[in-house]
């Protein structure tokens, strides 16, 4: 008896959740897991030799190319509690003497705020750049008493903007 009332409850629950996994499925826009580390990078995504991270967070994105905008949403856990964290969402392919600040063409940029906890969720979204081909996410917290961050993570790889086309 139990048996069945388990197997009638869990069926149930993937007829009512059937319709948001399909909506997901047939999604026309592809969806990019971006995973970060600790890794101090250039405009250009190349890395900044001999920076060594400091911080414990545990940030990961989800990148996607939605109505001529660039989308990234982020979340952040173990982070430091009560914080602003800087947040860019950069387009491919630029100078390495190119800014890369908040404003510059093909920059998106946002704050992250942790809750009491160390955790964290934002969006940041940008119109896309004539020619991108990728992008990448840097989230950094600004240094206290010196130009270099506190605390930095980038993502680990560039996202292919193919779907722009």
């Amino acid at each position: 008896m139990y048996r069945a009332t388990r197997a009638a409850v869990a069926t149930a629950t993937l007829l009512i959740a059937a319709p948001l996994f399909a909506a997901v499925a047939t999604a026309d826009d592809s969806v990019v897991s971006m995973p970060f580390s600790e890794k101090l990078r250039r405009c250009d995504f190349t890395q900044v030799k001999y920076v060594g991270g400091s911080g414990y967070g545990r940030p990961s994105a989800q990148l996607r190319v939605q109505g001529g905008e660039v989308i990234a949403d982020v979340e952040f856990f173990t982070g430091v509690p009560n914080t602003a964290y800087d947040l860019r969402l950069i387009q491919l392919p630029r100078s390495s003497a190119a800014d890369c600040g908040a404003g510059a063409p093909g920059v998106s940029a946002t704050t992250l705020f942790t809750d009491g906890v160390g955790t964290g969720h934002a969006t940041v979204r940008g119109p896309l750049m004539p020619g991108a081909t990728g992008a990448w996410l840097e989230m950094t917290r600004p240094g206290t008493f010196s130009q270099k961050p506190d605390e930095f993570y980038t993502t680990d790889l560039i996202a292919t903007l193919s779907s722009a086309a």
